[in-house]
């Protein structure tokens, strides 16, 4: 460094091969950095020459301190003497100044310096201000590093491969001296460096691992370099600082009344992992996912936490064999032994990735973007991330799947029976697409129904797909270790309870609307303003029937309407629509269907006297005596039959 920087040693020789003193008038070539930064910046020889020997003198009164403390300066001020200047005019303005360590002015002027120069963040460091730039010189060597990563990556020269690997060793060597006992390296006054520090030696075995390393080249070994190192540091770091504490437990027996040994290594113990959690794990934890302890469930936090339920055990056991023979048969001990309850911690464990699982779930929201089968591709997607969570969750290396299984069904259930609710939600049902009511005459409305068919279709597919879900279910339990017969026997823990239902219940609503949907109001204009319009013999069905048509083609709901002998012959040609030849509706359906327009058709052939005189008797059977003076108008029930009073009114009005 010194010679990179120009401050060779006074007697320093010329190496072999050196140029000879150039002749008189001639420029000596410069040879270093500090000679380059020098000529560019137009300092004059006598100005660098004093200036070096200042530093050379300011590094050798360094023992002791940190070069962080230093604030060159107030130390340049001190070490330039009046000896040092040809003019005393240069030296000082108007005259000397007294500069030794124990002046009162000087003495005054450090303590101004360094209460400016110190960092004020309320630590005990030294450090001034000057030093922050380090993680600055860390994350840009940092960021080097990844530059040469990628000429790694393409570059085969021998020679490149030799220098980079000497050079990074030199690197991983100099942040590991300080990562592998971080303990002892780092405080609350320096913490802050930890990061950079560990970032850059991880940069540097990365490339040294997965780019000049030959045999990784040739084996292309899966390695995760950096949750090695750090695991390297964690464990390096918690041994050599848990044998410091044990050598203070040792000394501390020979104090009057010590504590139990046990004692000492629980508090110990507690104190190291608190410190390690608090200070050092929010740092390696970017690298390591263990680093801050146990808080999310992964096969090692499991492998952990089922060690130490059988080491608790184990030692539970050697004290209770142990005091047997005691008075109390050993209860005292147990009772200054309390449990750790492993098993329900993992089970927490469970129950946190359940509920990240079925967050991440939720996300999926209805899109009506369907697929070739015609539902949505949103529905896929949901039912893939259902069956991944479930693989996921019995590949778990748990003991108690049978009993953390509702658990899982019961939230998958719920995320379903959302998705379904959102799917079904803002179509509307049958009452919108129902027409008020007209004065004894008709009604409108108008869009396209493509997305219920996909809406309804889609719950089709999500109701099938809960049969599949459940026998896997039973599947994984089958393979299940920790199942027991009784698990099997109790089937409803297995089984979705929500879904099902509100399938049928969407199905239904959505099928109701698409059919109320069609027929009045995208057919409005064939239908409620244009049948029987007029003359019953010159608007007649046929022009409903096509477009009618054209729509069952997507899909096939019902619908009915009729007047007399033609009104009976477009109420035949209506079903015979659905019949299709026996490839549409079953006719027992069509049956079903038809029953009240089969029941008020009759009323269509009756004549008017006859249907006159059956709502007058209607009518006073439902209001009395009351309506003897004066017939009232009957409310529409919407229930349609040949004997209820509105019903007769209507088709008398269209007489």
């Amino acid at each position: 460094m010194k010679k990179a920087l120009g401050l060779k040693s006074p007697g320093s020789k010329k190496s072999p091969g050196s140029a000879p003193s150039s002749g008189q008038g001639k420029s000596k070539r410069p040879t270093t950095v500090g000679e380059l930064m020098r000529i560019q910046m137009r300092v004059p020889e006598s100005v660098d020459a004093r200036v070096r020997r200042a530093l050379l003198r300011i590094g050798g009164g360094l023992v002791g301190r940190r070069i962080e403390s230093v604030v060159l300066p107030l130390e340049l001020l001190q070490q330039l003497k009046q000896s040092d200047f040809s003019d005393q005019q240069e030296y000082a303005l108007d005259r000397p100044i007294e500069t030794g360590k124990n002046n009162e002015s000087m003495q005054v002027l450090r303590s101004a310096v360094m209460s400016l120069a110190s960092r004020s963040d309320g630590s005990l460091s030294d450090s001034c201000h000057w030093a922050d730039v380090e993680m600055d010189l860390l994350y840009a060597a940092d960021g080097q590093l990844a530059e040469v990563a990628k000429d790694a990556k393409t570059t085969r020269d021998p020679e490149y491969s030799k220098i980079l690997s000497s050079t990074l060793s030199s690197i991983l060597g100099w942040a590991e001296k300080r990562l592998l006992a971080y303990h002892d390296t780092f405080d609350s006054g320096n913490v802050y460096t930890m990061q950079g520090i560990v970032s850059l030696g991880v940069s540097a075995a990365k490339i040294l691992v997965e780019d000049v390393s030959t045999e990784y080249r040739r084996k292309r070994k899966e390695v995760d370099v950096a949750r090695n190192r750090i695991d390297t540091y964690i464990r390096s770091s918690l041994r050599t600082a848990f044998a410091q504490a044990d050598s203070s437990r040792r000394a501390s027996k020979n104090q009057p009344n010590p504590l139990p040994v046990l004692a000492i290594l629980a508090k110990d113990v507690g104190e190291l992992a608190v410190h390690e959690k608090q200070v050092f794990s929010p740092i390696l934890k970017g690298w390591h996912p263990l680093a801050a302890g146990i808080t999310e469930l992964t096969p090692d936090a499991v492998q952990v936490l089922r060690a130490a339920d059988k080491l608790e055990k184990d030692l539970v056991q050697i004290a209770v064999e142990d005091a047997v023979d005691s008075d109390d048969g050993g209860k005292a001990i147990i009772r200054e032994m309390p449990p750790y309850e492993a098993e329900t911690a993992i089970a927490n464990l469970v129950k946190g990735w359940i509920k990240t699982r079925l967050d991440r779930l939720k996300e999926w929201v209805w899109n009506p973007q369907a697929n070739q089968e015609g539902f949505a591709l949103s529905a896929v997607e949901t039912l893939r991330i259902i069956d991944e969570t479930l693989d996921a969750f019995f590949q778990l290396p748990i003991p108690a799947h049978p009993a953390l299984l509702p658990d899982v069904i019961v939230g998958l259930d719920k995320c379903l029976q959302y998705y379904v609710i959102k799917a079904k939600s803002g179509c509307a049902s049958r009452n919108t697409y129902i027409p008020t009511m007209p004065a004894l005459t008709r009604c409108e409305i108008g869009s396209k129904f493509q997305g219920l068919c996909v809406r309804i279709n889609t719950l089709h597919h999500i109701r099938s797909e809960m049969d599949v879900l459940e026998k896997r279910i039973v599947t994984h339990l089958r393979n299940c270790e920790s199942a027991h017969l009784e698990d099997f026997s109790s089937g409803l823990s297995k089984r979705f309870e929500l879904t099902p239902a509100a399938c049928v219940e969407g199905v239904q609503q959505l099928s109701e609307a698409v059919a109320y949907k069609i027929v009045f109001h995208d057919l409005s204009h064939v239908l409620w303003d244009g049948l029987y319009v007029g003359e019953p013999s010159s608007s007649r069905i046929n022009p409903l029937l096509q477009e009618l048509e054209q729509n069952l083609l997507v899909i096939s709901e019902t619908v009915h309407d009729r007047d007399s002998q033609i009104i009976e012959d477009d109420f035949k040609a209506l079903k015979d629509l659905f019949w299709a030849n026996g490839d549409g509706l079953p006719a027992d359906l069509i049956d079903k269907f038809s029953a009240t327009v089969r029941d008020v058709l009759p009323l269509f052939r009756t004549n008017t006297e006859s249907l006159i005189e059956r709502f007058k008797r209607m009518t006073l059977e439902a209001y009395g005596s009351s309506a003897r003076s004066r017939l009232p108008l009957p409310p529409t029930s919407g229930q349609w039959n040949p004997n209820e009073p509105n019903t007769l009114l209507r088709v008398l009005c269209y007489r």
